[in-house]
């Protein structure tokens, strides 16, 4: 994948997530902000999520309070190269773990 290739699915995986996030913002308490190629996610108990881009690797970083995640994108849609779980996974889970709200990521099951 080229270098503008990736950059487009991954701001594109970044305004996906942005619009779910906007539109569950009334029944969970989160703050987030887009800068540059870095996504913050901020919990009520502190906690935070950061999605990051890796030009060089193509690849899209994960980071949680449990750990970390790298994804590959294969198939329309991002990948752990260590667990195989899809992004929608991940992000569902984590969301849960510190949410106690089940957030449906779907929508990133299929970026083109």
């Amino acid at each position: 994948m080229h270098d503008i290739s990736f950059h487009k699915k991954f701001k594109k995986t970044l305004l996906i997530i942005d619009d779910i996030l906007n539109k569950c913002d009334e029944k969970i308490d989160i703050d987030y902000f887009i800068f540059d190629n870095m996504l913050s996610i901020a919990f009520n108990n502190k906690k935070k999520i950061i999605l990051t881009s890796q030009v060089y690797l193509k690849q899209l970083w994960i980071a949680t309070s449990i750990q970390g995640y790298h994804l590959t994108y294969s198939k329309y849609t991002w990948v752990c190269i260590r667990t195989k779980k899809h992004i929608s996974s991940i992000l569902e889970e984590e969301f849960f773990i510190q949410t106690n709200y089940i957030i449906n990521f779907n929508l990133l099951k299929k970026i083109k």
